[in-house]
């Protein structure tokens, strides 16, 4: 094959465009991520118990439901974690498992589980997949909590209609509370005790279902939605009526107010207490598009913020991933200057031009070949392509030295090429292999950590086979091409004149090294 290659400039120009043509197509698809996307190997389990302690938590939910995972066979373990009023449950599975099996198992054996107390509510059962956070945005400004996460959420549902972005969290704040406060007077003017407010408020502030409405055509579901959620809707329910029509509203009687449930529950950001909108992004965005949007919002906001409110960015994970693209650009067309004129020193300028092709031959190669894979640019991957980028042109130079050394022996090109190639196939082979064997055991981890550290070698042997063909199959119709002015005769002046100093140079050294 190397022969046919070699003698067939036809051949390997096709080849070569058509690795170019993939790679350029597969690039702008290639997702850029902070980390690899990981699959799923936990399930969460929420089972509420309210009024009840960690303690009552622990015997009536806990033990139970260990015993009841526990016939599943893809399960690693479950831990318990026994809190006020809730118990939540994290089952691991196996790592080669099956995790839409093993999630409806563990659904099906909670489901099942019938010693629960009455108290006990419905189990939720989740996938605990990775979520990858893509920025975070501190909202701070002189207004009362209360006022500052009011207006956060309303940034925060302006910033969820962008399609662009999936998922926004608010942080910083407790759940809200509605305190009301009566005065002793007020109850013994109006001859009502704190009963009757409680059963007021059972019966004007409820949301239940209320049955099935059926009809010719379809089916109604009815619900009585009468939930009151703040201040205003509680001030205006009726506590008291009379029989000439008049009526005492619980705001006539009584202060209400909305507060936090925790007040040290916080964050500070510059010294001021802050909202905290976390952006995450699902596994098949692009981090860098997503962080695009986000700046585009965020500069929206701050053109209708009122006076006084201040919106910044306080964490940017795609930093790492814009410096690592423009190392690893840097490092590659520095590779490359460095090399072709290292080269055309030697050779020449055709000669080097064709040997320096093959590091964004092997990149563009290695990029659709990540693409296909389902691969992502991510942190791990590009400390891969970059190491690529130091192992890249050993074997070019290597084969095009040997190549040129047998066409300045007296050789036809065509032969020089051919015999050159094969003569240190297999010494390039055997640094291959090494290479292999080097960083392959990576991919055998086990773990979380096993799971990204595999795609290092993986993507560092892709990006060092396909270079392997560009040297053996591409570069050696390049050679023969563009070597026959490496022949003395066809030499010109400059490089004959820097071969004499060079040769004249290495003597010297090799004297004064001798002594």
């Amino acid at each position: 094959m190397i022969r046919y290659f070699a003698r067939h400039p036809t051949a390997a120009n096709l080849l070569m465009l058509t690795v170019i043509i993939l790679g350029l197509i597969g690039l702008p698809k290639l997702q850029r991520d902070t980390f690899p996307v990981i699959p799923p190997t936990e399930v969460e389990i929420r089972i509420p118990y309210p009024g009840a302690t960690p303690a009552e938590v622990e015997d009536a939910v806990c033990l139970p439901l260990e015993e009841a995972l526990d016939s599943i066979t893809e399960l690693v373990e479950v831990r318990c974690d026994a809190r006020e009023n809730l118990a939540i449950a994290i089952a691991q599975m196996l790592e080669d498992g099956d995790m839409d099996e093993f999630f409806n198992d563990v659904k099906s054996q909670v489901d099942s589980i019938a010693t629960f107390p009455e108290k006990v509510e419905t189990a939720i059962v989740t996938k605990l997949e990775r979520t990858a956070v893509v920025a975070s945005i501190a909202i701070t400004g002189e207004m009362i909590p209360t006022h500052l996460k009011a207006y956060a959420n309303k940034v925060k549902d302006r910033i969820k209609h962008d399609s662009r972005i999936a998922k926004v969290r608010l942080l910083g704040f407790s759940d809200e509370n509605i305190t009301i406060e009566i005065p002793t007077e007020a109850l013994r003017r109006y001859g009502i005790g704190v009963s009757d407010i409680t059963a007021a408020l059972e019966r004007q502030s409820i949301d239940l279902p209320s049955g099935i409405l059926e009809t010719s055509d379809q089916d109604l579901i009815v619900r009585f939605a009468g939930q009151r959620r703040s201040p205003a809707e509680f001030n205006d329910l009726i506590v008291v009526s009379g029989k000439t029509g008049g009526q005492v509203r619980l705001g006539d009687i009584a202060t209400i107010t909305r507060h936090l449930d925790r007040a040290e529950e916080k964050i500070i950001f510059n010294g001021q207490r802050a909202a905290l909108l976390e952006v995450a992004k699902t596994d098949s965005q692009d981090a860098l598009r997503v962080m695009d949007a986000i700046q585009q919002n965020l500069e929206r906001e701050r053109l209708i913020a009122p006076r006084g409110i201040s919106l910044e960015i306080s964490q940017d994970t795609t930093s790492n991933i814009r410096n690592r693209l423009r190392i690893l650009i840097s490092n590659g067309a520095q590779g490359l200057v460095l090399v072709f004129f290292v080269l055309w020193a030697f050779f020449g300028l055709r000669y080097s031009f064709w040997v320096t092709m093959g590091l964004p031959v092997s990149f563009l190669g290695a990029i659709f070949a990540m693409q296909l894979l389902g691969y992502t640019l991510n942190m791990f991957t590009l400390v891969a392509l970059l190491v690529a980028i130091g192992l890249l042109m050993d074997d070019a130079i290597v084969l095009s030295e040997n190549v040129a050394a047998r066409i300045r022996s007296g050789k036809s090109v065509a032969d020089a090429v051919v015999e050159g190639v094969i003569q240190v196939a297999p010494g390039v082979l055997s640094s291959f292999v090494t290479t292999i064997m080097v960083v392959g055991p990576l991919a055998f981890m086990a773990g979380k950590m096993g799971a990204i550290l595999k795609y290092l070698p993986a993507v560092l042997v892709i990006t060092l086979a396909i270079s392997l063909i560009e040297a053996f199959l591409i570069l050696p119709a390049h050679l023969h091409h563009s070597g026959g002015h490496l022949a003395e005769s066809h030499r010109s002046a400059f490089h004959r004149w820097f071969d004499k100093r060079f040769a004249a140079c290495g003597i010297g050294f090799l004297n004064l090294w001798l002594g």
